[in-house]
């Protein structure tokens, strides 16, 4: 298939999930009065808590409709792509809200129509300065091939979504109601006492990466890694218990305890690095490093997806994984009134498109079923499908989709940047 035909398909393919996500259950109704009416209450303006998640929603969603635009651009002209895809993007969000106008069971909105272009635009212009400063750094000092930042900034915002919003805390406290402010007094509350069972230990595996990574990004870019592990430190100390208590304005329970863990474990991190980078980086190199590089990231994407490790035994447990709302892309999440619901979705993407940029340059190998994406492809398959064995996970096909998409994107972004393919990773 020629390179054209293939971008257009998965920009059809991204439109497709779109639809599907925001015309599911729709069910249609063809009266005319009806949805006059509901079309004339789609310009009143209301905003209350879930039209400010819905909006979050959207704009995840829609960002990655303009991230695949602009990397999939035939011509080049990246300018042109950002506001031909914000175009693209209202057309499609008008589309779907005229739609949601013939259904009794949808609420059309020119606020969703306002952040789904918003998202469009924001997606196109993140992914078009992303590309500028990757075609920057092509050539420069890098210790995998390629730009530390993307690694480093990719999995650092990956752990701001995880500490805003943890995965087996993310859910709001019932019974709390009312603004930021009285949430945030409730969670306070709620805060103590400190217990030694609230520790989350499976966070220090997922935080400690973060912390050596930014020591690598410093690094690379010059800075004594010898004294900029302390500062590296300090801000995410600071970070983690920021974001701790942002927790409180959103109705999440609060814990001190995981913030101490976090901190410390992203400290510990950056003293690693600190520590031991020169002497790793003396230790491997060329294909040996990006083979260690490719085998740890992978890991650790083994843990963020299969965290706590808790097998399912109940078949019945499993087989209730396999329904419609699992299925349809973004379906499963539809119902959550929470910041969750849309950071989850970020957070995927960003896990997974280091791992797209480093095998654009260092491949497994460069032919075959270990060549390009599909190892990455493969393990995301997997995972997602681990799931459904897994106790306190669920199965969602909107998890591969998103890290498929977050693969893809990584690898396009380094391939049409310029940047070579240094070799094969794996050994002859």
């Amino acid at each position: 298939m020629q390179r054209r035909h293939l971008f257009l398909l998965a920009r059809a393919a991204y439109v497709g999930v779109v639809l599907l996500a925001t015309l599911t259950r729709l069910d249609f109704s063809p009266d005319l009065g009806a949805a006059a009416v509901r079309l004339s209450r789609a310009f009143t303006l209301s905003l209350e808590w879930r039209d400010a998640i819905d909006g979050l929603r959207n704009l995840a969603l829609f960002a990655g409709l303009g991230a695949v635009w602009v990397v999939t651009s035939i011509s080049g002209k990246v300018r042109q792509e950002v506001w031909r895809s914000t175009l693209w993007g209202c057309a499609i969000s008008v589309t779907v809200e005229g739609l949601q106008a013939f259904s009794p069971v949808r609420t059309a909105s020119i606020i969703d129509v306002t952040t789904n272009t918003l998202g469009t635009l924001g997606g196109a212009v993140v992914v078009a300065m992303l590309i500028t400063e990757v075609v920057r750094s092509r050539g420069a000092r890098s210790y995998l091939g390629i730009p530390t930042f993307l690694v480093a900034g990719s999995y650092l915002l990956a752990t701001i979504s995880e500490s805003l919003t943890p995965l087996f805390r993310s859910e709001p406290v019932k019974g709390v109601y009312g603004g930021p402010m009285v949430r945030l007094r409730a969670m306070l509350a709620l805060a103590t006492p400190l217990t030694l069972a609230q520790i989350p230990l499976s966070d220090i595996p997922l935080y400690a990466p973060a912390g050596f990574l930014a020591v690598m990004w410093l690094a690379e870019a010059g800075r004594d890694a010898s004294r900029g592990w302390r500062g590296v430190a300090i801000v995410g100390a600071i970070g983690a218990f920021t974001l701790e208590l942002a927790h409180g304005g959103l109705g999440v329970i609060i814990r001190w305890e995981g913030a101490a863990t976090d901190a410390l474990s992203l400290a510990f991190g950056a003293w690693a690095a600190a520590r031991w980078l020169p002497a790793a980086t003396q230790a491997f190199r060329g294909a040996s490093r990006a083979r260690a590089a490719t085998y740890a990231y992978a890991a650790l994407l083994v843990f963020w997806g299969w965290r706590p490790f808790y097998p399912r035994v109940d078949g019945d447990a499993i087989l209730a994984q396999l329904t419609i709302p699992h299925l349809v892309p973004l379906e499963s999440l539809a119902d959550r009134a929470d910041v969750f619901s849309a950071l989850h979705v970020t957070q995927q993407f960003l896990l997974y498109l280091p791992l797209g940029a480093l095998l654009a340059v260092w491949p497994l190998r460069k032919r075959g079923w270990w060549g390009g994406l599909k190892p990455a492809l493969l393990l995301a398959a997997v995972l997602e499908l681990g799931h459904l064995v897994l106790d306190d996970r669920f199965f969602d096909v909107t998890n591969a989709l998103i890290a498929a998409a977050g693969l893809a994107i990584g690898w396009v972004v380094l391939r049409r940047s310029g940047y070579p393919v240094y070799g094969e990773s794996l050994p002859g």
